[in-house]
C-alpha cells in the first residue's frame, strides 16, 4: 500500500510540473504587450537615469500608427545595414534620407505636440532593449518624461525604434 502511495505521489508531481509548464507557453505575450506593461511599470515606479531620479509618472497609451511608423524606421535602420560594405554600423535619428521623427510622423499624417524617439541595436528580446534604454540617461529620460502620454514600438532585425509622443 505504501508503494501505490509513493507512486500516486509521484504521478500527481509530474502532472504539477507538466500543468505549469502548458501553463507558461499559454501565457506567452505579444512584445507590444510585454513592452507598454514593462514600460508602464517602470513609469509607476520611478526610477534612476544616470544620477538623476525619475519620478513616477502617468502610464502610457498604445498607439498602433506609431508602432507602424516606428516598425518602418526600423525596416530602414535594417535595410540600410545591410546592404552597407562599410565597417561600421549606421544607427541615428536622421534617415540615410534626411527624414526625422517629426518628418516620419508629418509623413504618415499623425499630429503630435511633442515627440521623442529611442533607437537601439540589440539582439535580444523587450527586456534587454529595455534595460539598454535605461541604461542610457537620455533614453531613461525619454521614457519617463512625463510629457509623454502615447507611444508605439517596433523592431526588424536587430533595430529597435520607440517613439513617444505627447497628443
Amino acid at each position: 500500500m505504501a508503494m501505490k502511495h509513493k507512486l500516486l505521489t509521484l504521478i500527481a508531481l509530474f502532472l504539477t510540473i507538466l500543468n505549469g509548464l502548458n501553463a507558461q507557453d499559454t501565457e506567452t505575450k505579444d512584445p507590444e504587450v510585454i513592452l507598454i506593461q514593462q514600460l508602464n511599470e517602470l513609469r509607476a515606479e520611478g526610477c534612476m537615469c544616470g544620477n538623476a531620479k525619475a519620478n513616477p509618472v502617468g502610464s502610457l497609451i498604445w498607439n498602433k500608427q506609431l508602432a507602424s511608423i516606428a516598425y518602418e524606421y526600423a525596416k530602414q535602420l535594417k535595410e540600410n545595414n545591410q546592404t552597407s560594405q562599410d565597417a561600421y554600423l549606421f544607427i541615428s535619428h536622421i534617415g540615410t534620407d534626411g527624414s526625422t521623427l517629426m518628418s516620419r510622423l508629418d509623413n504618415a499624417g499623425y499630429i503630435a505636440k511633442n515627440a521623442i524617439e529611442n533607437i537601439a541595436f540589440i539582439n535580444g528580446n523587450e527586456d534587454m532593449v529595455i534595460d539598454y534604454w535605461l541604461n542610457n540617461p537620455e533614453s531613461c529620460q525619454n521614457i519617463m518624461d512625463k510629457k509623454m502620454t502615447t507611444m508605439g514600438a517596433a523592431k526588424s532585425g536587430d533595430f529597435w525604434v520607440l517613439i513617444l509622443t505627447q497628443r
